[in-house]
């Protein structure tokens, strides 16, 4: 995946993709063998899925995640992700629920304003 610093820019990160790569990888670094059917089969998704979604954040990265002739080996980066993805998603999440609380800060301190929100 060398070279691919222009897709890795133009590569869209959905957050159900990186939790779905990180978990392969997590599950391909403790046994690779048949990790992909184990995740499919866990999901409830195919398999097709599985490498569509691992593409995307390949392309995203500009890394490849897997080597090997049927790409089931996991790479540095791939053990990377395995590492540090799960506490890397936990605090995307927990960042989002901050911006939730945020955002209903804001509807309450509308609420609570003397004029009912609207501009004098």
């Amino acid at each position: 995946m060398k070279g691919h610093s222009g897709a890795a820019r133009s590569a869209e990160m959905r957050l159900k993709d990186l939790q779905l790569t990180a978990e392969l990888l997590v599950e391909a670094v403790a046994n690779e063998h048949g990790a992909r059917e184990r995740i499919a089969e866990r999901h409830g998704i195919h398999k097709s899925v599985i490498t569509d979604r691992v593409g995307r954040m390949e392309q995203f990265f500009g890394v490849a995640f897997f080597t090997g002739p049927q790409r089931k080996s996991p790479t540095a980066a791939g053990k990377m992700m395995a590492r540090y993805g799960p506490r890397l998603i936990e605090e995307i999440e927990h960042f989002g629920a901050m911006l939730r609380e945020a955002r209903d800060w804001d509807v309450i301190s509308l609420t609570d304003s003397p004029n009912n929100g609207e501009k004098a």
